[in-house]
């Protein structure tokens, strides 16, 4: 429950562009859920994601590709390839690479 309301505080500040808070935020629902649930949960890997997608934001590209790696590690080991979260980090990964230009990636 802690890390969830971490989590859900920061996707509220995300939109509003409170890029720091948001990241804080996140940062202590990571290290909740890895206490918790250790780093092969499918939770950590939403976070991950959530973290990339602030990254993203921010414009820090290069950054944010290295955590949605980690992101899709996970999801890939516990989901399975077919899986739409699975489908959905792949679109979030090509939508940072549109914005870097890297359009044949």
């Amino acid at each position: 429950d802690v890390a969830s309301t971490y989590h859900n505080m920061a996707v509220v500040l995300k939109p509003q562009g409170q890029y720091d808070r948001a990241t804080a935020l996140y940062d202590k629902c990571w290290a909740n859920q890895l206490d918790t649930l250790g780093p092969g949960h499918p939770s950590v890997a939403k976070t991950y994601g959530n973290m990339a997608s602030v990254l993203t934001a921010q414009g820090e590209y290069d950054r944010a590709m290295e955590i949605y790696d980690q992101c899709m590690a996970i999801r890939l080991d516990t989901l399975g390839p077919g899986h739409p979260d699975v489908a959905s980090t792949y679109h979030s990964m090509a939508s940072v690479l549109q914005a870097q230009g890297q359009y044949d990636r």
